[in-house]
């Protein structure tokens, strides 16, 4: 019938827009992923600048410590030239042999911090280069979001308007009907039988409305899902 091809024009249209909403609906989740490798990027080069700049604090305070314990050891070294009693010699000698162990245990910290970092430096241009690299690709990546998110309002507007043009041959109550079907079964208002089932919610339909959709003569009610059912025509396609 007329009113069935109707329907049939207008679940073409909504399985059309439901691509494209979904299509639209995944962009922002996709620049998100873009954004956030950026963000990794920036961090791990902002976590080493911050590791480089701790590193070489404690290495110019290393070298104030060490610069004090070489002035402590020429001191005592000094005062060995004035000591005559056996006593204040060792005593004078365990201070020079203190402080120098303090200088090694100081030295060799500053030593690894030095060898830190000069791998951090050399790692610097690799991961200036990897935030870079992102950045240009999250770039390129949201330019093609922009265009694929203007091409899928446009060919939803264009979607809309026909599917008011459609639906304008539709009685008045019928039109309400798929109007708030559709506003309430996520933008599907009508699902084509697929086999025995409904092709939106896959629900198996019962003999005796199979039968009835075999006559196209009449719209259905999915049991499952309350989406208007039928055939496609014969001489359409799903």
């Amino acid at each position: 019938t007329d009113e069935l091809r109707t329907h049939w024009a207008l679940h073409l249209l909504d399985e059309e827009s439901v691509r494209h909403e979904a299509d639209r609906a995944r962009l922002p989740a996709e620049r998100q992923a873009h954004e956030r490798k950026v963000a990794a990027a920036r961090r791990a080069l902002a976590a080493l600048d911050a590791r480089l700049e701790e590193a070489q604090k404690r290495r110019r305070a290393l070298d104030r410590d060490l610069a004090t314990l070489d002035a402590q050891v020429r001191h005592f070294e000094h005062q060995l030239e004035g000591v005559t009693d056996q006593r204040q010699f060792e005593a004078v000698q365990h201070e020079i042999a203190g402080a120098r162990a303090k200088r090694d245990t100081l030295e060799t910290e500053a030593l690894e911090l030095l060898e830190r970092e000069e791998a951090g430096v050399a790692e610097r241009p690799t991961l200036t280069a990897e935030l870079a690299r992102v950045e240009q690709a999250a770039a390129e990546a949201g330019a093609g979001f922009d265009a694929t998110e203007a091409r899928l309002s446009a060919r939803l507007a264009e979607l809309d308007r026909a599917r008011d043009g459609v639906a304008a041959a539709l009685p008045a109550a019928t039109r309400t009907r798929y109007d708030k079907l559709r506003a309430g079964r996520a933008g599907r208002a009508v699902a084509a039988l697929t086999g025995n089932a409904c092709g939106a919610c896959q629900s198996a339909q019962p003999p005796h409305a199979l039968q009835e959709a075999r006559k196209r003569a009449t719209l259905l009610v999915c049991e499952g899902c309350g989406r208007l059912l039928l055939l496609p025509p014969e001489d359409a396609s799903a």
